[in-house]
């Protein structure tokens, strides 16, 4: 897995992530605040942030060697598939 881990973009991986814990905290701002109409978007919406932002710390600990989550299976098919959208060509 060292060799993966030259092979993609960490900092962009690190970006993204960080953008999504941003969007989890507003969107979690708007849920916890007086609702004044039907919130099931914002609460769809978080579901969905959270998903994705699992899923960039199971490719993170993927590269480590480690695994996010007890099902390693699935680990190694999210860090598989999402490996992709991060992978730098070689010069």
């Amino acid at each position: 897995m060292k060799e993966e881990t030259n092979m993609i973009n960490i900092n962009q991986l690190k970006s993204d992530r960080r953008e999504l814990e941003e969007q989890i905290r507003t969107v979690k701002k708007q849920l916890r605040s007086c609702w004044t109409k039907p919130m099931s978007s914002e609460q769809y919406e978080l579901i969905r942030l959270k998903l994705e932002a699992t899923e960039l710390c199971i490719l993170r600990a993927w590269l480590r060697g480690r695994h996010h989550l007890p099902d390693i299976e699935y680990c190694r098919e999210t860090a598989e598939r999402r490996l992709t959208e991060y992978r730098v060509e070689a010069a």
